[in-house]
């Protein structure tokens, strides 16, 4: 007798992801405390596995919970674009983050670094990049949001999902920067119904960390800490984020366009919307730019004084 599939609703999603973060709290948390690295690869393994045992047990498809086609080259540079313009935008709020909370964040990256300082390259990359962004994304891109898909505005759940990506990290100070992460995640497996790109995406952001951290001494990462307890030194780098954060806006509406069209839901627009969008995108990139040029101008002798201390 065929099994009889059983239609998903949120409150399938909310609850295997609930589950998923007790099981966090009193397994997966232990295992990265006393076995480090080789704790995060398990704890990656034990994410998919929960996952699979929710598609199981609610009787779904693989196919369509975990969809997988051949991406078009339009949707793959936007995926990648619009990458580039949501790591820069959670750069920026993490240095505005880190300037109101400056111990907390220094904690938390402290300790971080450490952990993944402990293995080979080879492993950073396999266990930091490529595990989270199969084992994450199947849960989250996978069935949590397949399991929303009853809602009818693509926005609701692009920002559920992105809120639940937040609270996944279980970091107070790390909320924003990972819930902007999951809206930018959850926006492209919207629109393309095709995991790979969020994996990409994923891959991509993760790479990135763990390739600024090749090559950097436990003396290097010492200063760098010192540095930034300076919060003159924070200000400087909330202004130089902000002048290179000007091309956020026009990266994340590129990158959004060329997912749409690719993939064939690019609503149609006047050209006087056309031009109005793009006047809009600018002003905001200018201003961005401006205010960012302004604070390092303005503390440009903190900057001085701090390198001669040195």
């Amino acid at each position: 007798m065929n099994q009889i599939k059983r239609g998903l609703n949120p409150a399938y999603g909310i609850a295997v992801f609930v589950i998923i973060e007790i099981i966090f709290l009193f397994v997966f948390a232990p295992l990265q405390y006393y076995f480090g690295m080789l704790g995060l690869a398990l704890t990656e393994l034990g994410l998919l596995a929960c996952t699979l045992l929710a598609v199981k047990i609610t009787g779904q498809s693989l196919r369509e919970v975990f969809p997988v086609h051949r991406p078009k080259f339009g949707q793959l540079m936007g995926t990648l674009l619009l990458w580039g313009g949501c790591f820069l935008l959670t750069m920026l709020v993490t240095l505005i983050l880190m300037y109101f909370f400056p111990e907390g964040f220094l904690q938390v990256s402290t300790s971080m670094n450490s952990i993944i300082a402990t293995v080979p390259a080879p492993l950073r990359i396999l266990i930091v990049a490529v595990m989270p962004a199969v084992c994450e994304e199947a849960m989250h891109r996978g069935y949590i949001q397949h399991s929303f898909q009853s809602v009818r505005s693509d926005w609701v759940i692009i920002l559920s999902m992105g809120l639940i990506f937040g609270i996944f990290h279980m970091d107070l100070y790390r909320f924003l920067p990972t819930a902007i992460l999951g809206v930018g995640l959850s926006y492209v497996m919207q629109k393309t119904r095709n995991i790979l790109l969020p994996a990409l995406f994923h891959f991509a952001n993760n790479l990135l960390s763990v390739l600024s951290s090749l090559g950097t001494s436990t003396e290097t990462l010492e200063q760098s800490a010192d540095l930034l307890a300076d919060r003159s030194m924070i200000l400087l780098s909330i202004g130089s984020y902000l002048t290179i954060g000007a091309l956020a806006p026009i990266l994340l509406f590129a990158g959004s366009y060329l997912i749409r069209r690719a993939s064939g839901c690019l609503p149609r627009r006047t050209e006087g919307r056309i031009i109005a969008s793009v006047i809009l995108l600018l002003v905001l990139s200018g201003i961005m730019f401006i205010a960012g040029l302004a604070i390092v101008l303005l503390h440009m002798n903190d900057l001085t004084q701090i390198q001669s201390a040195l």
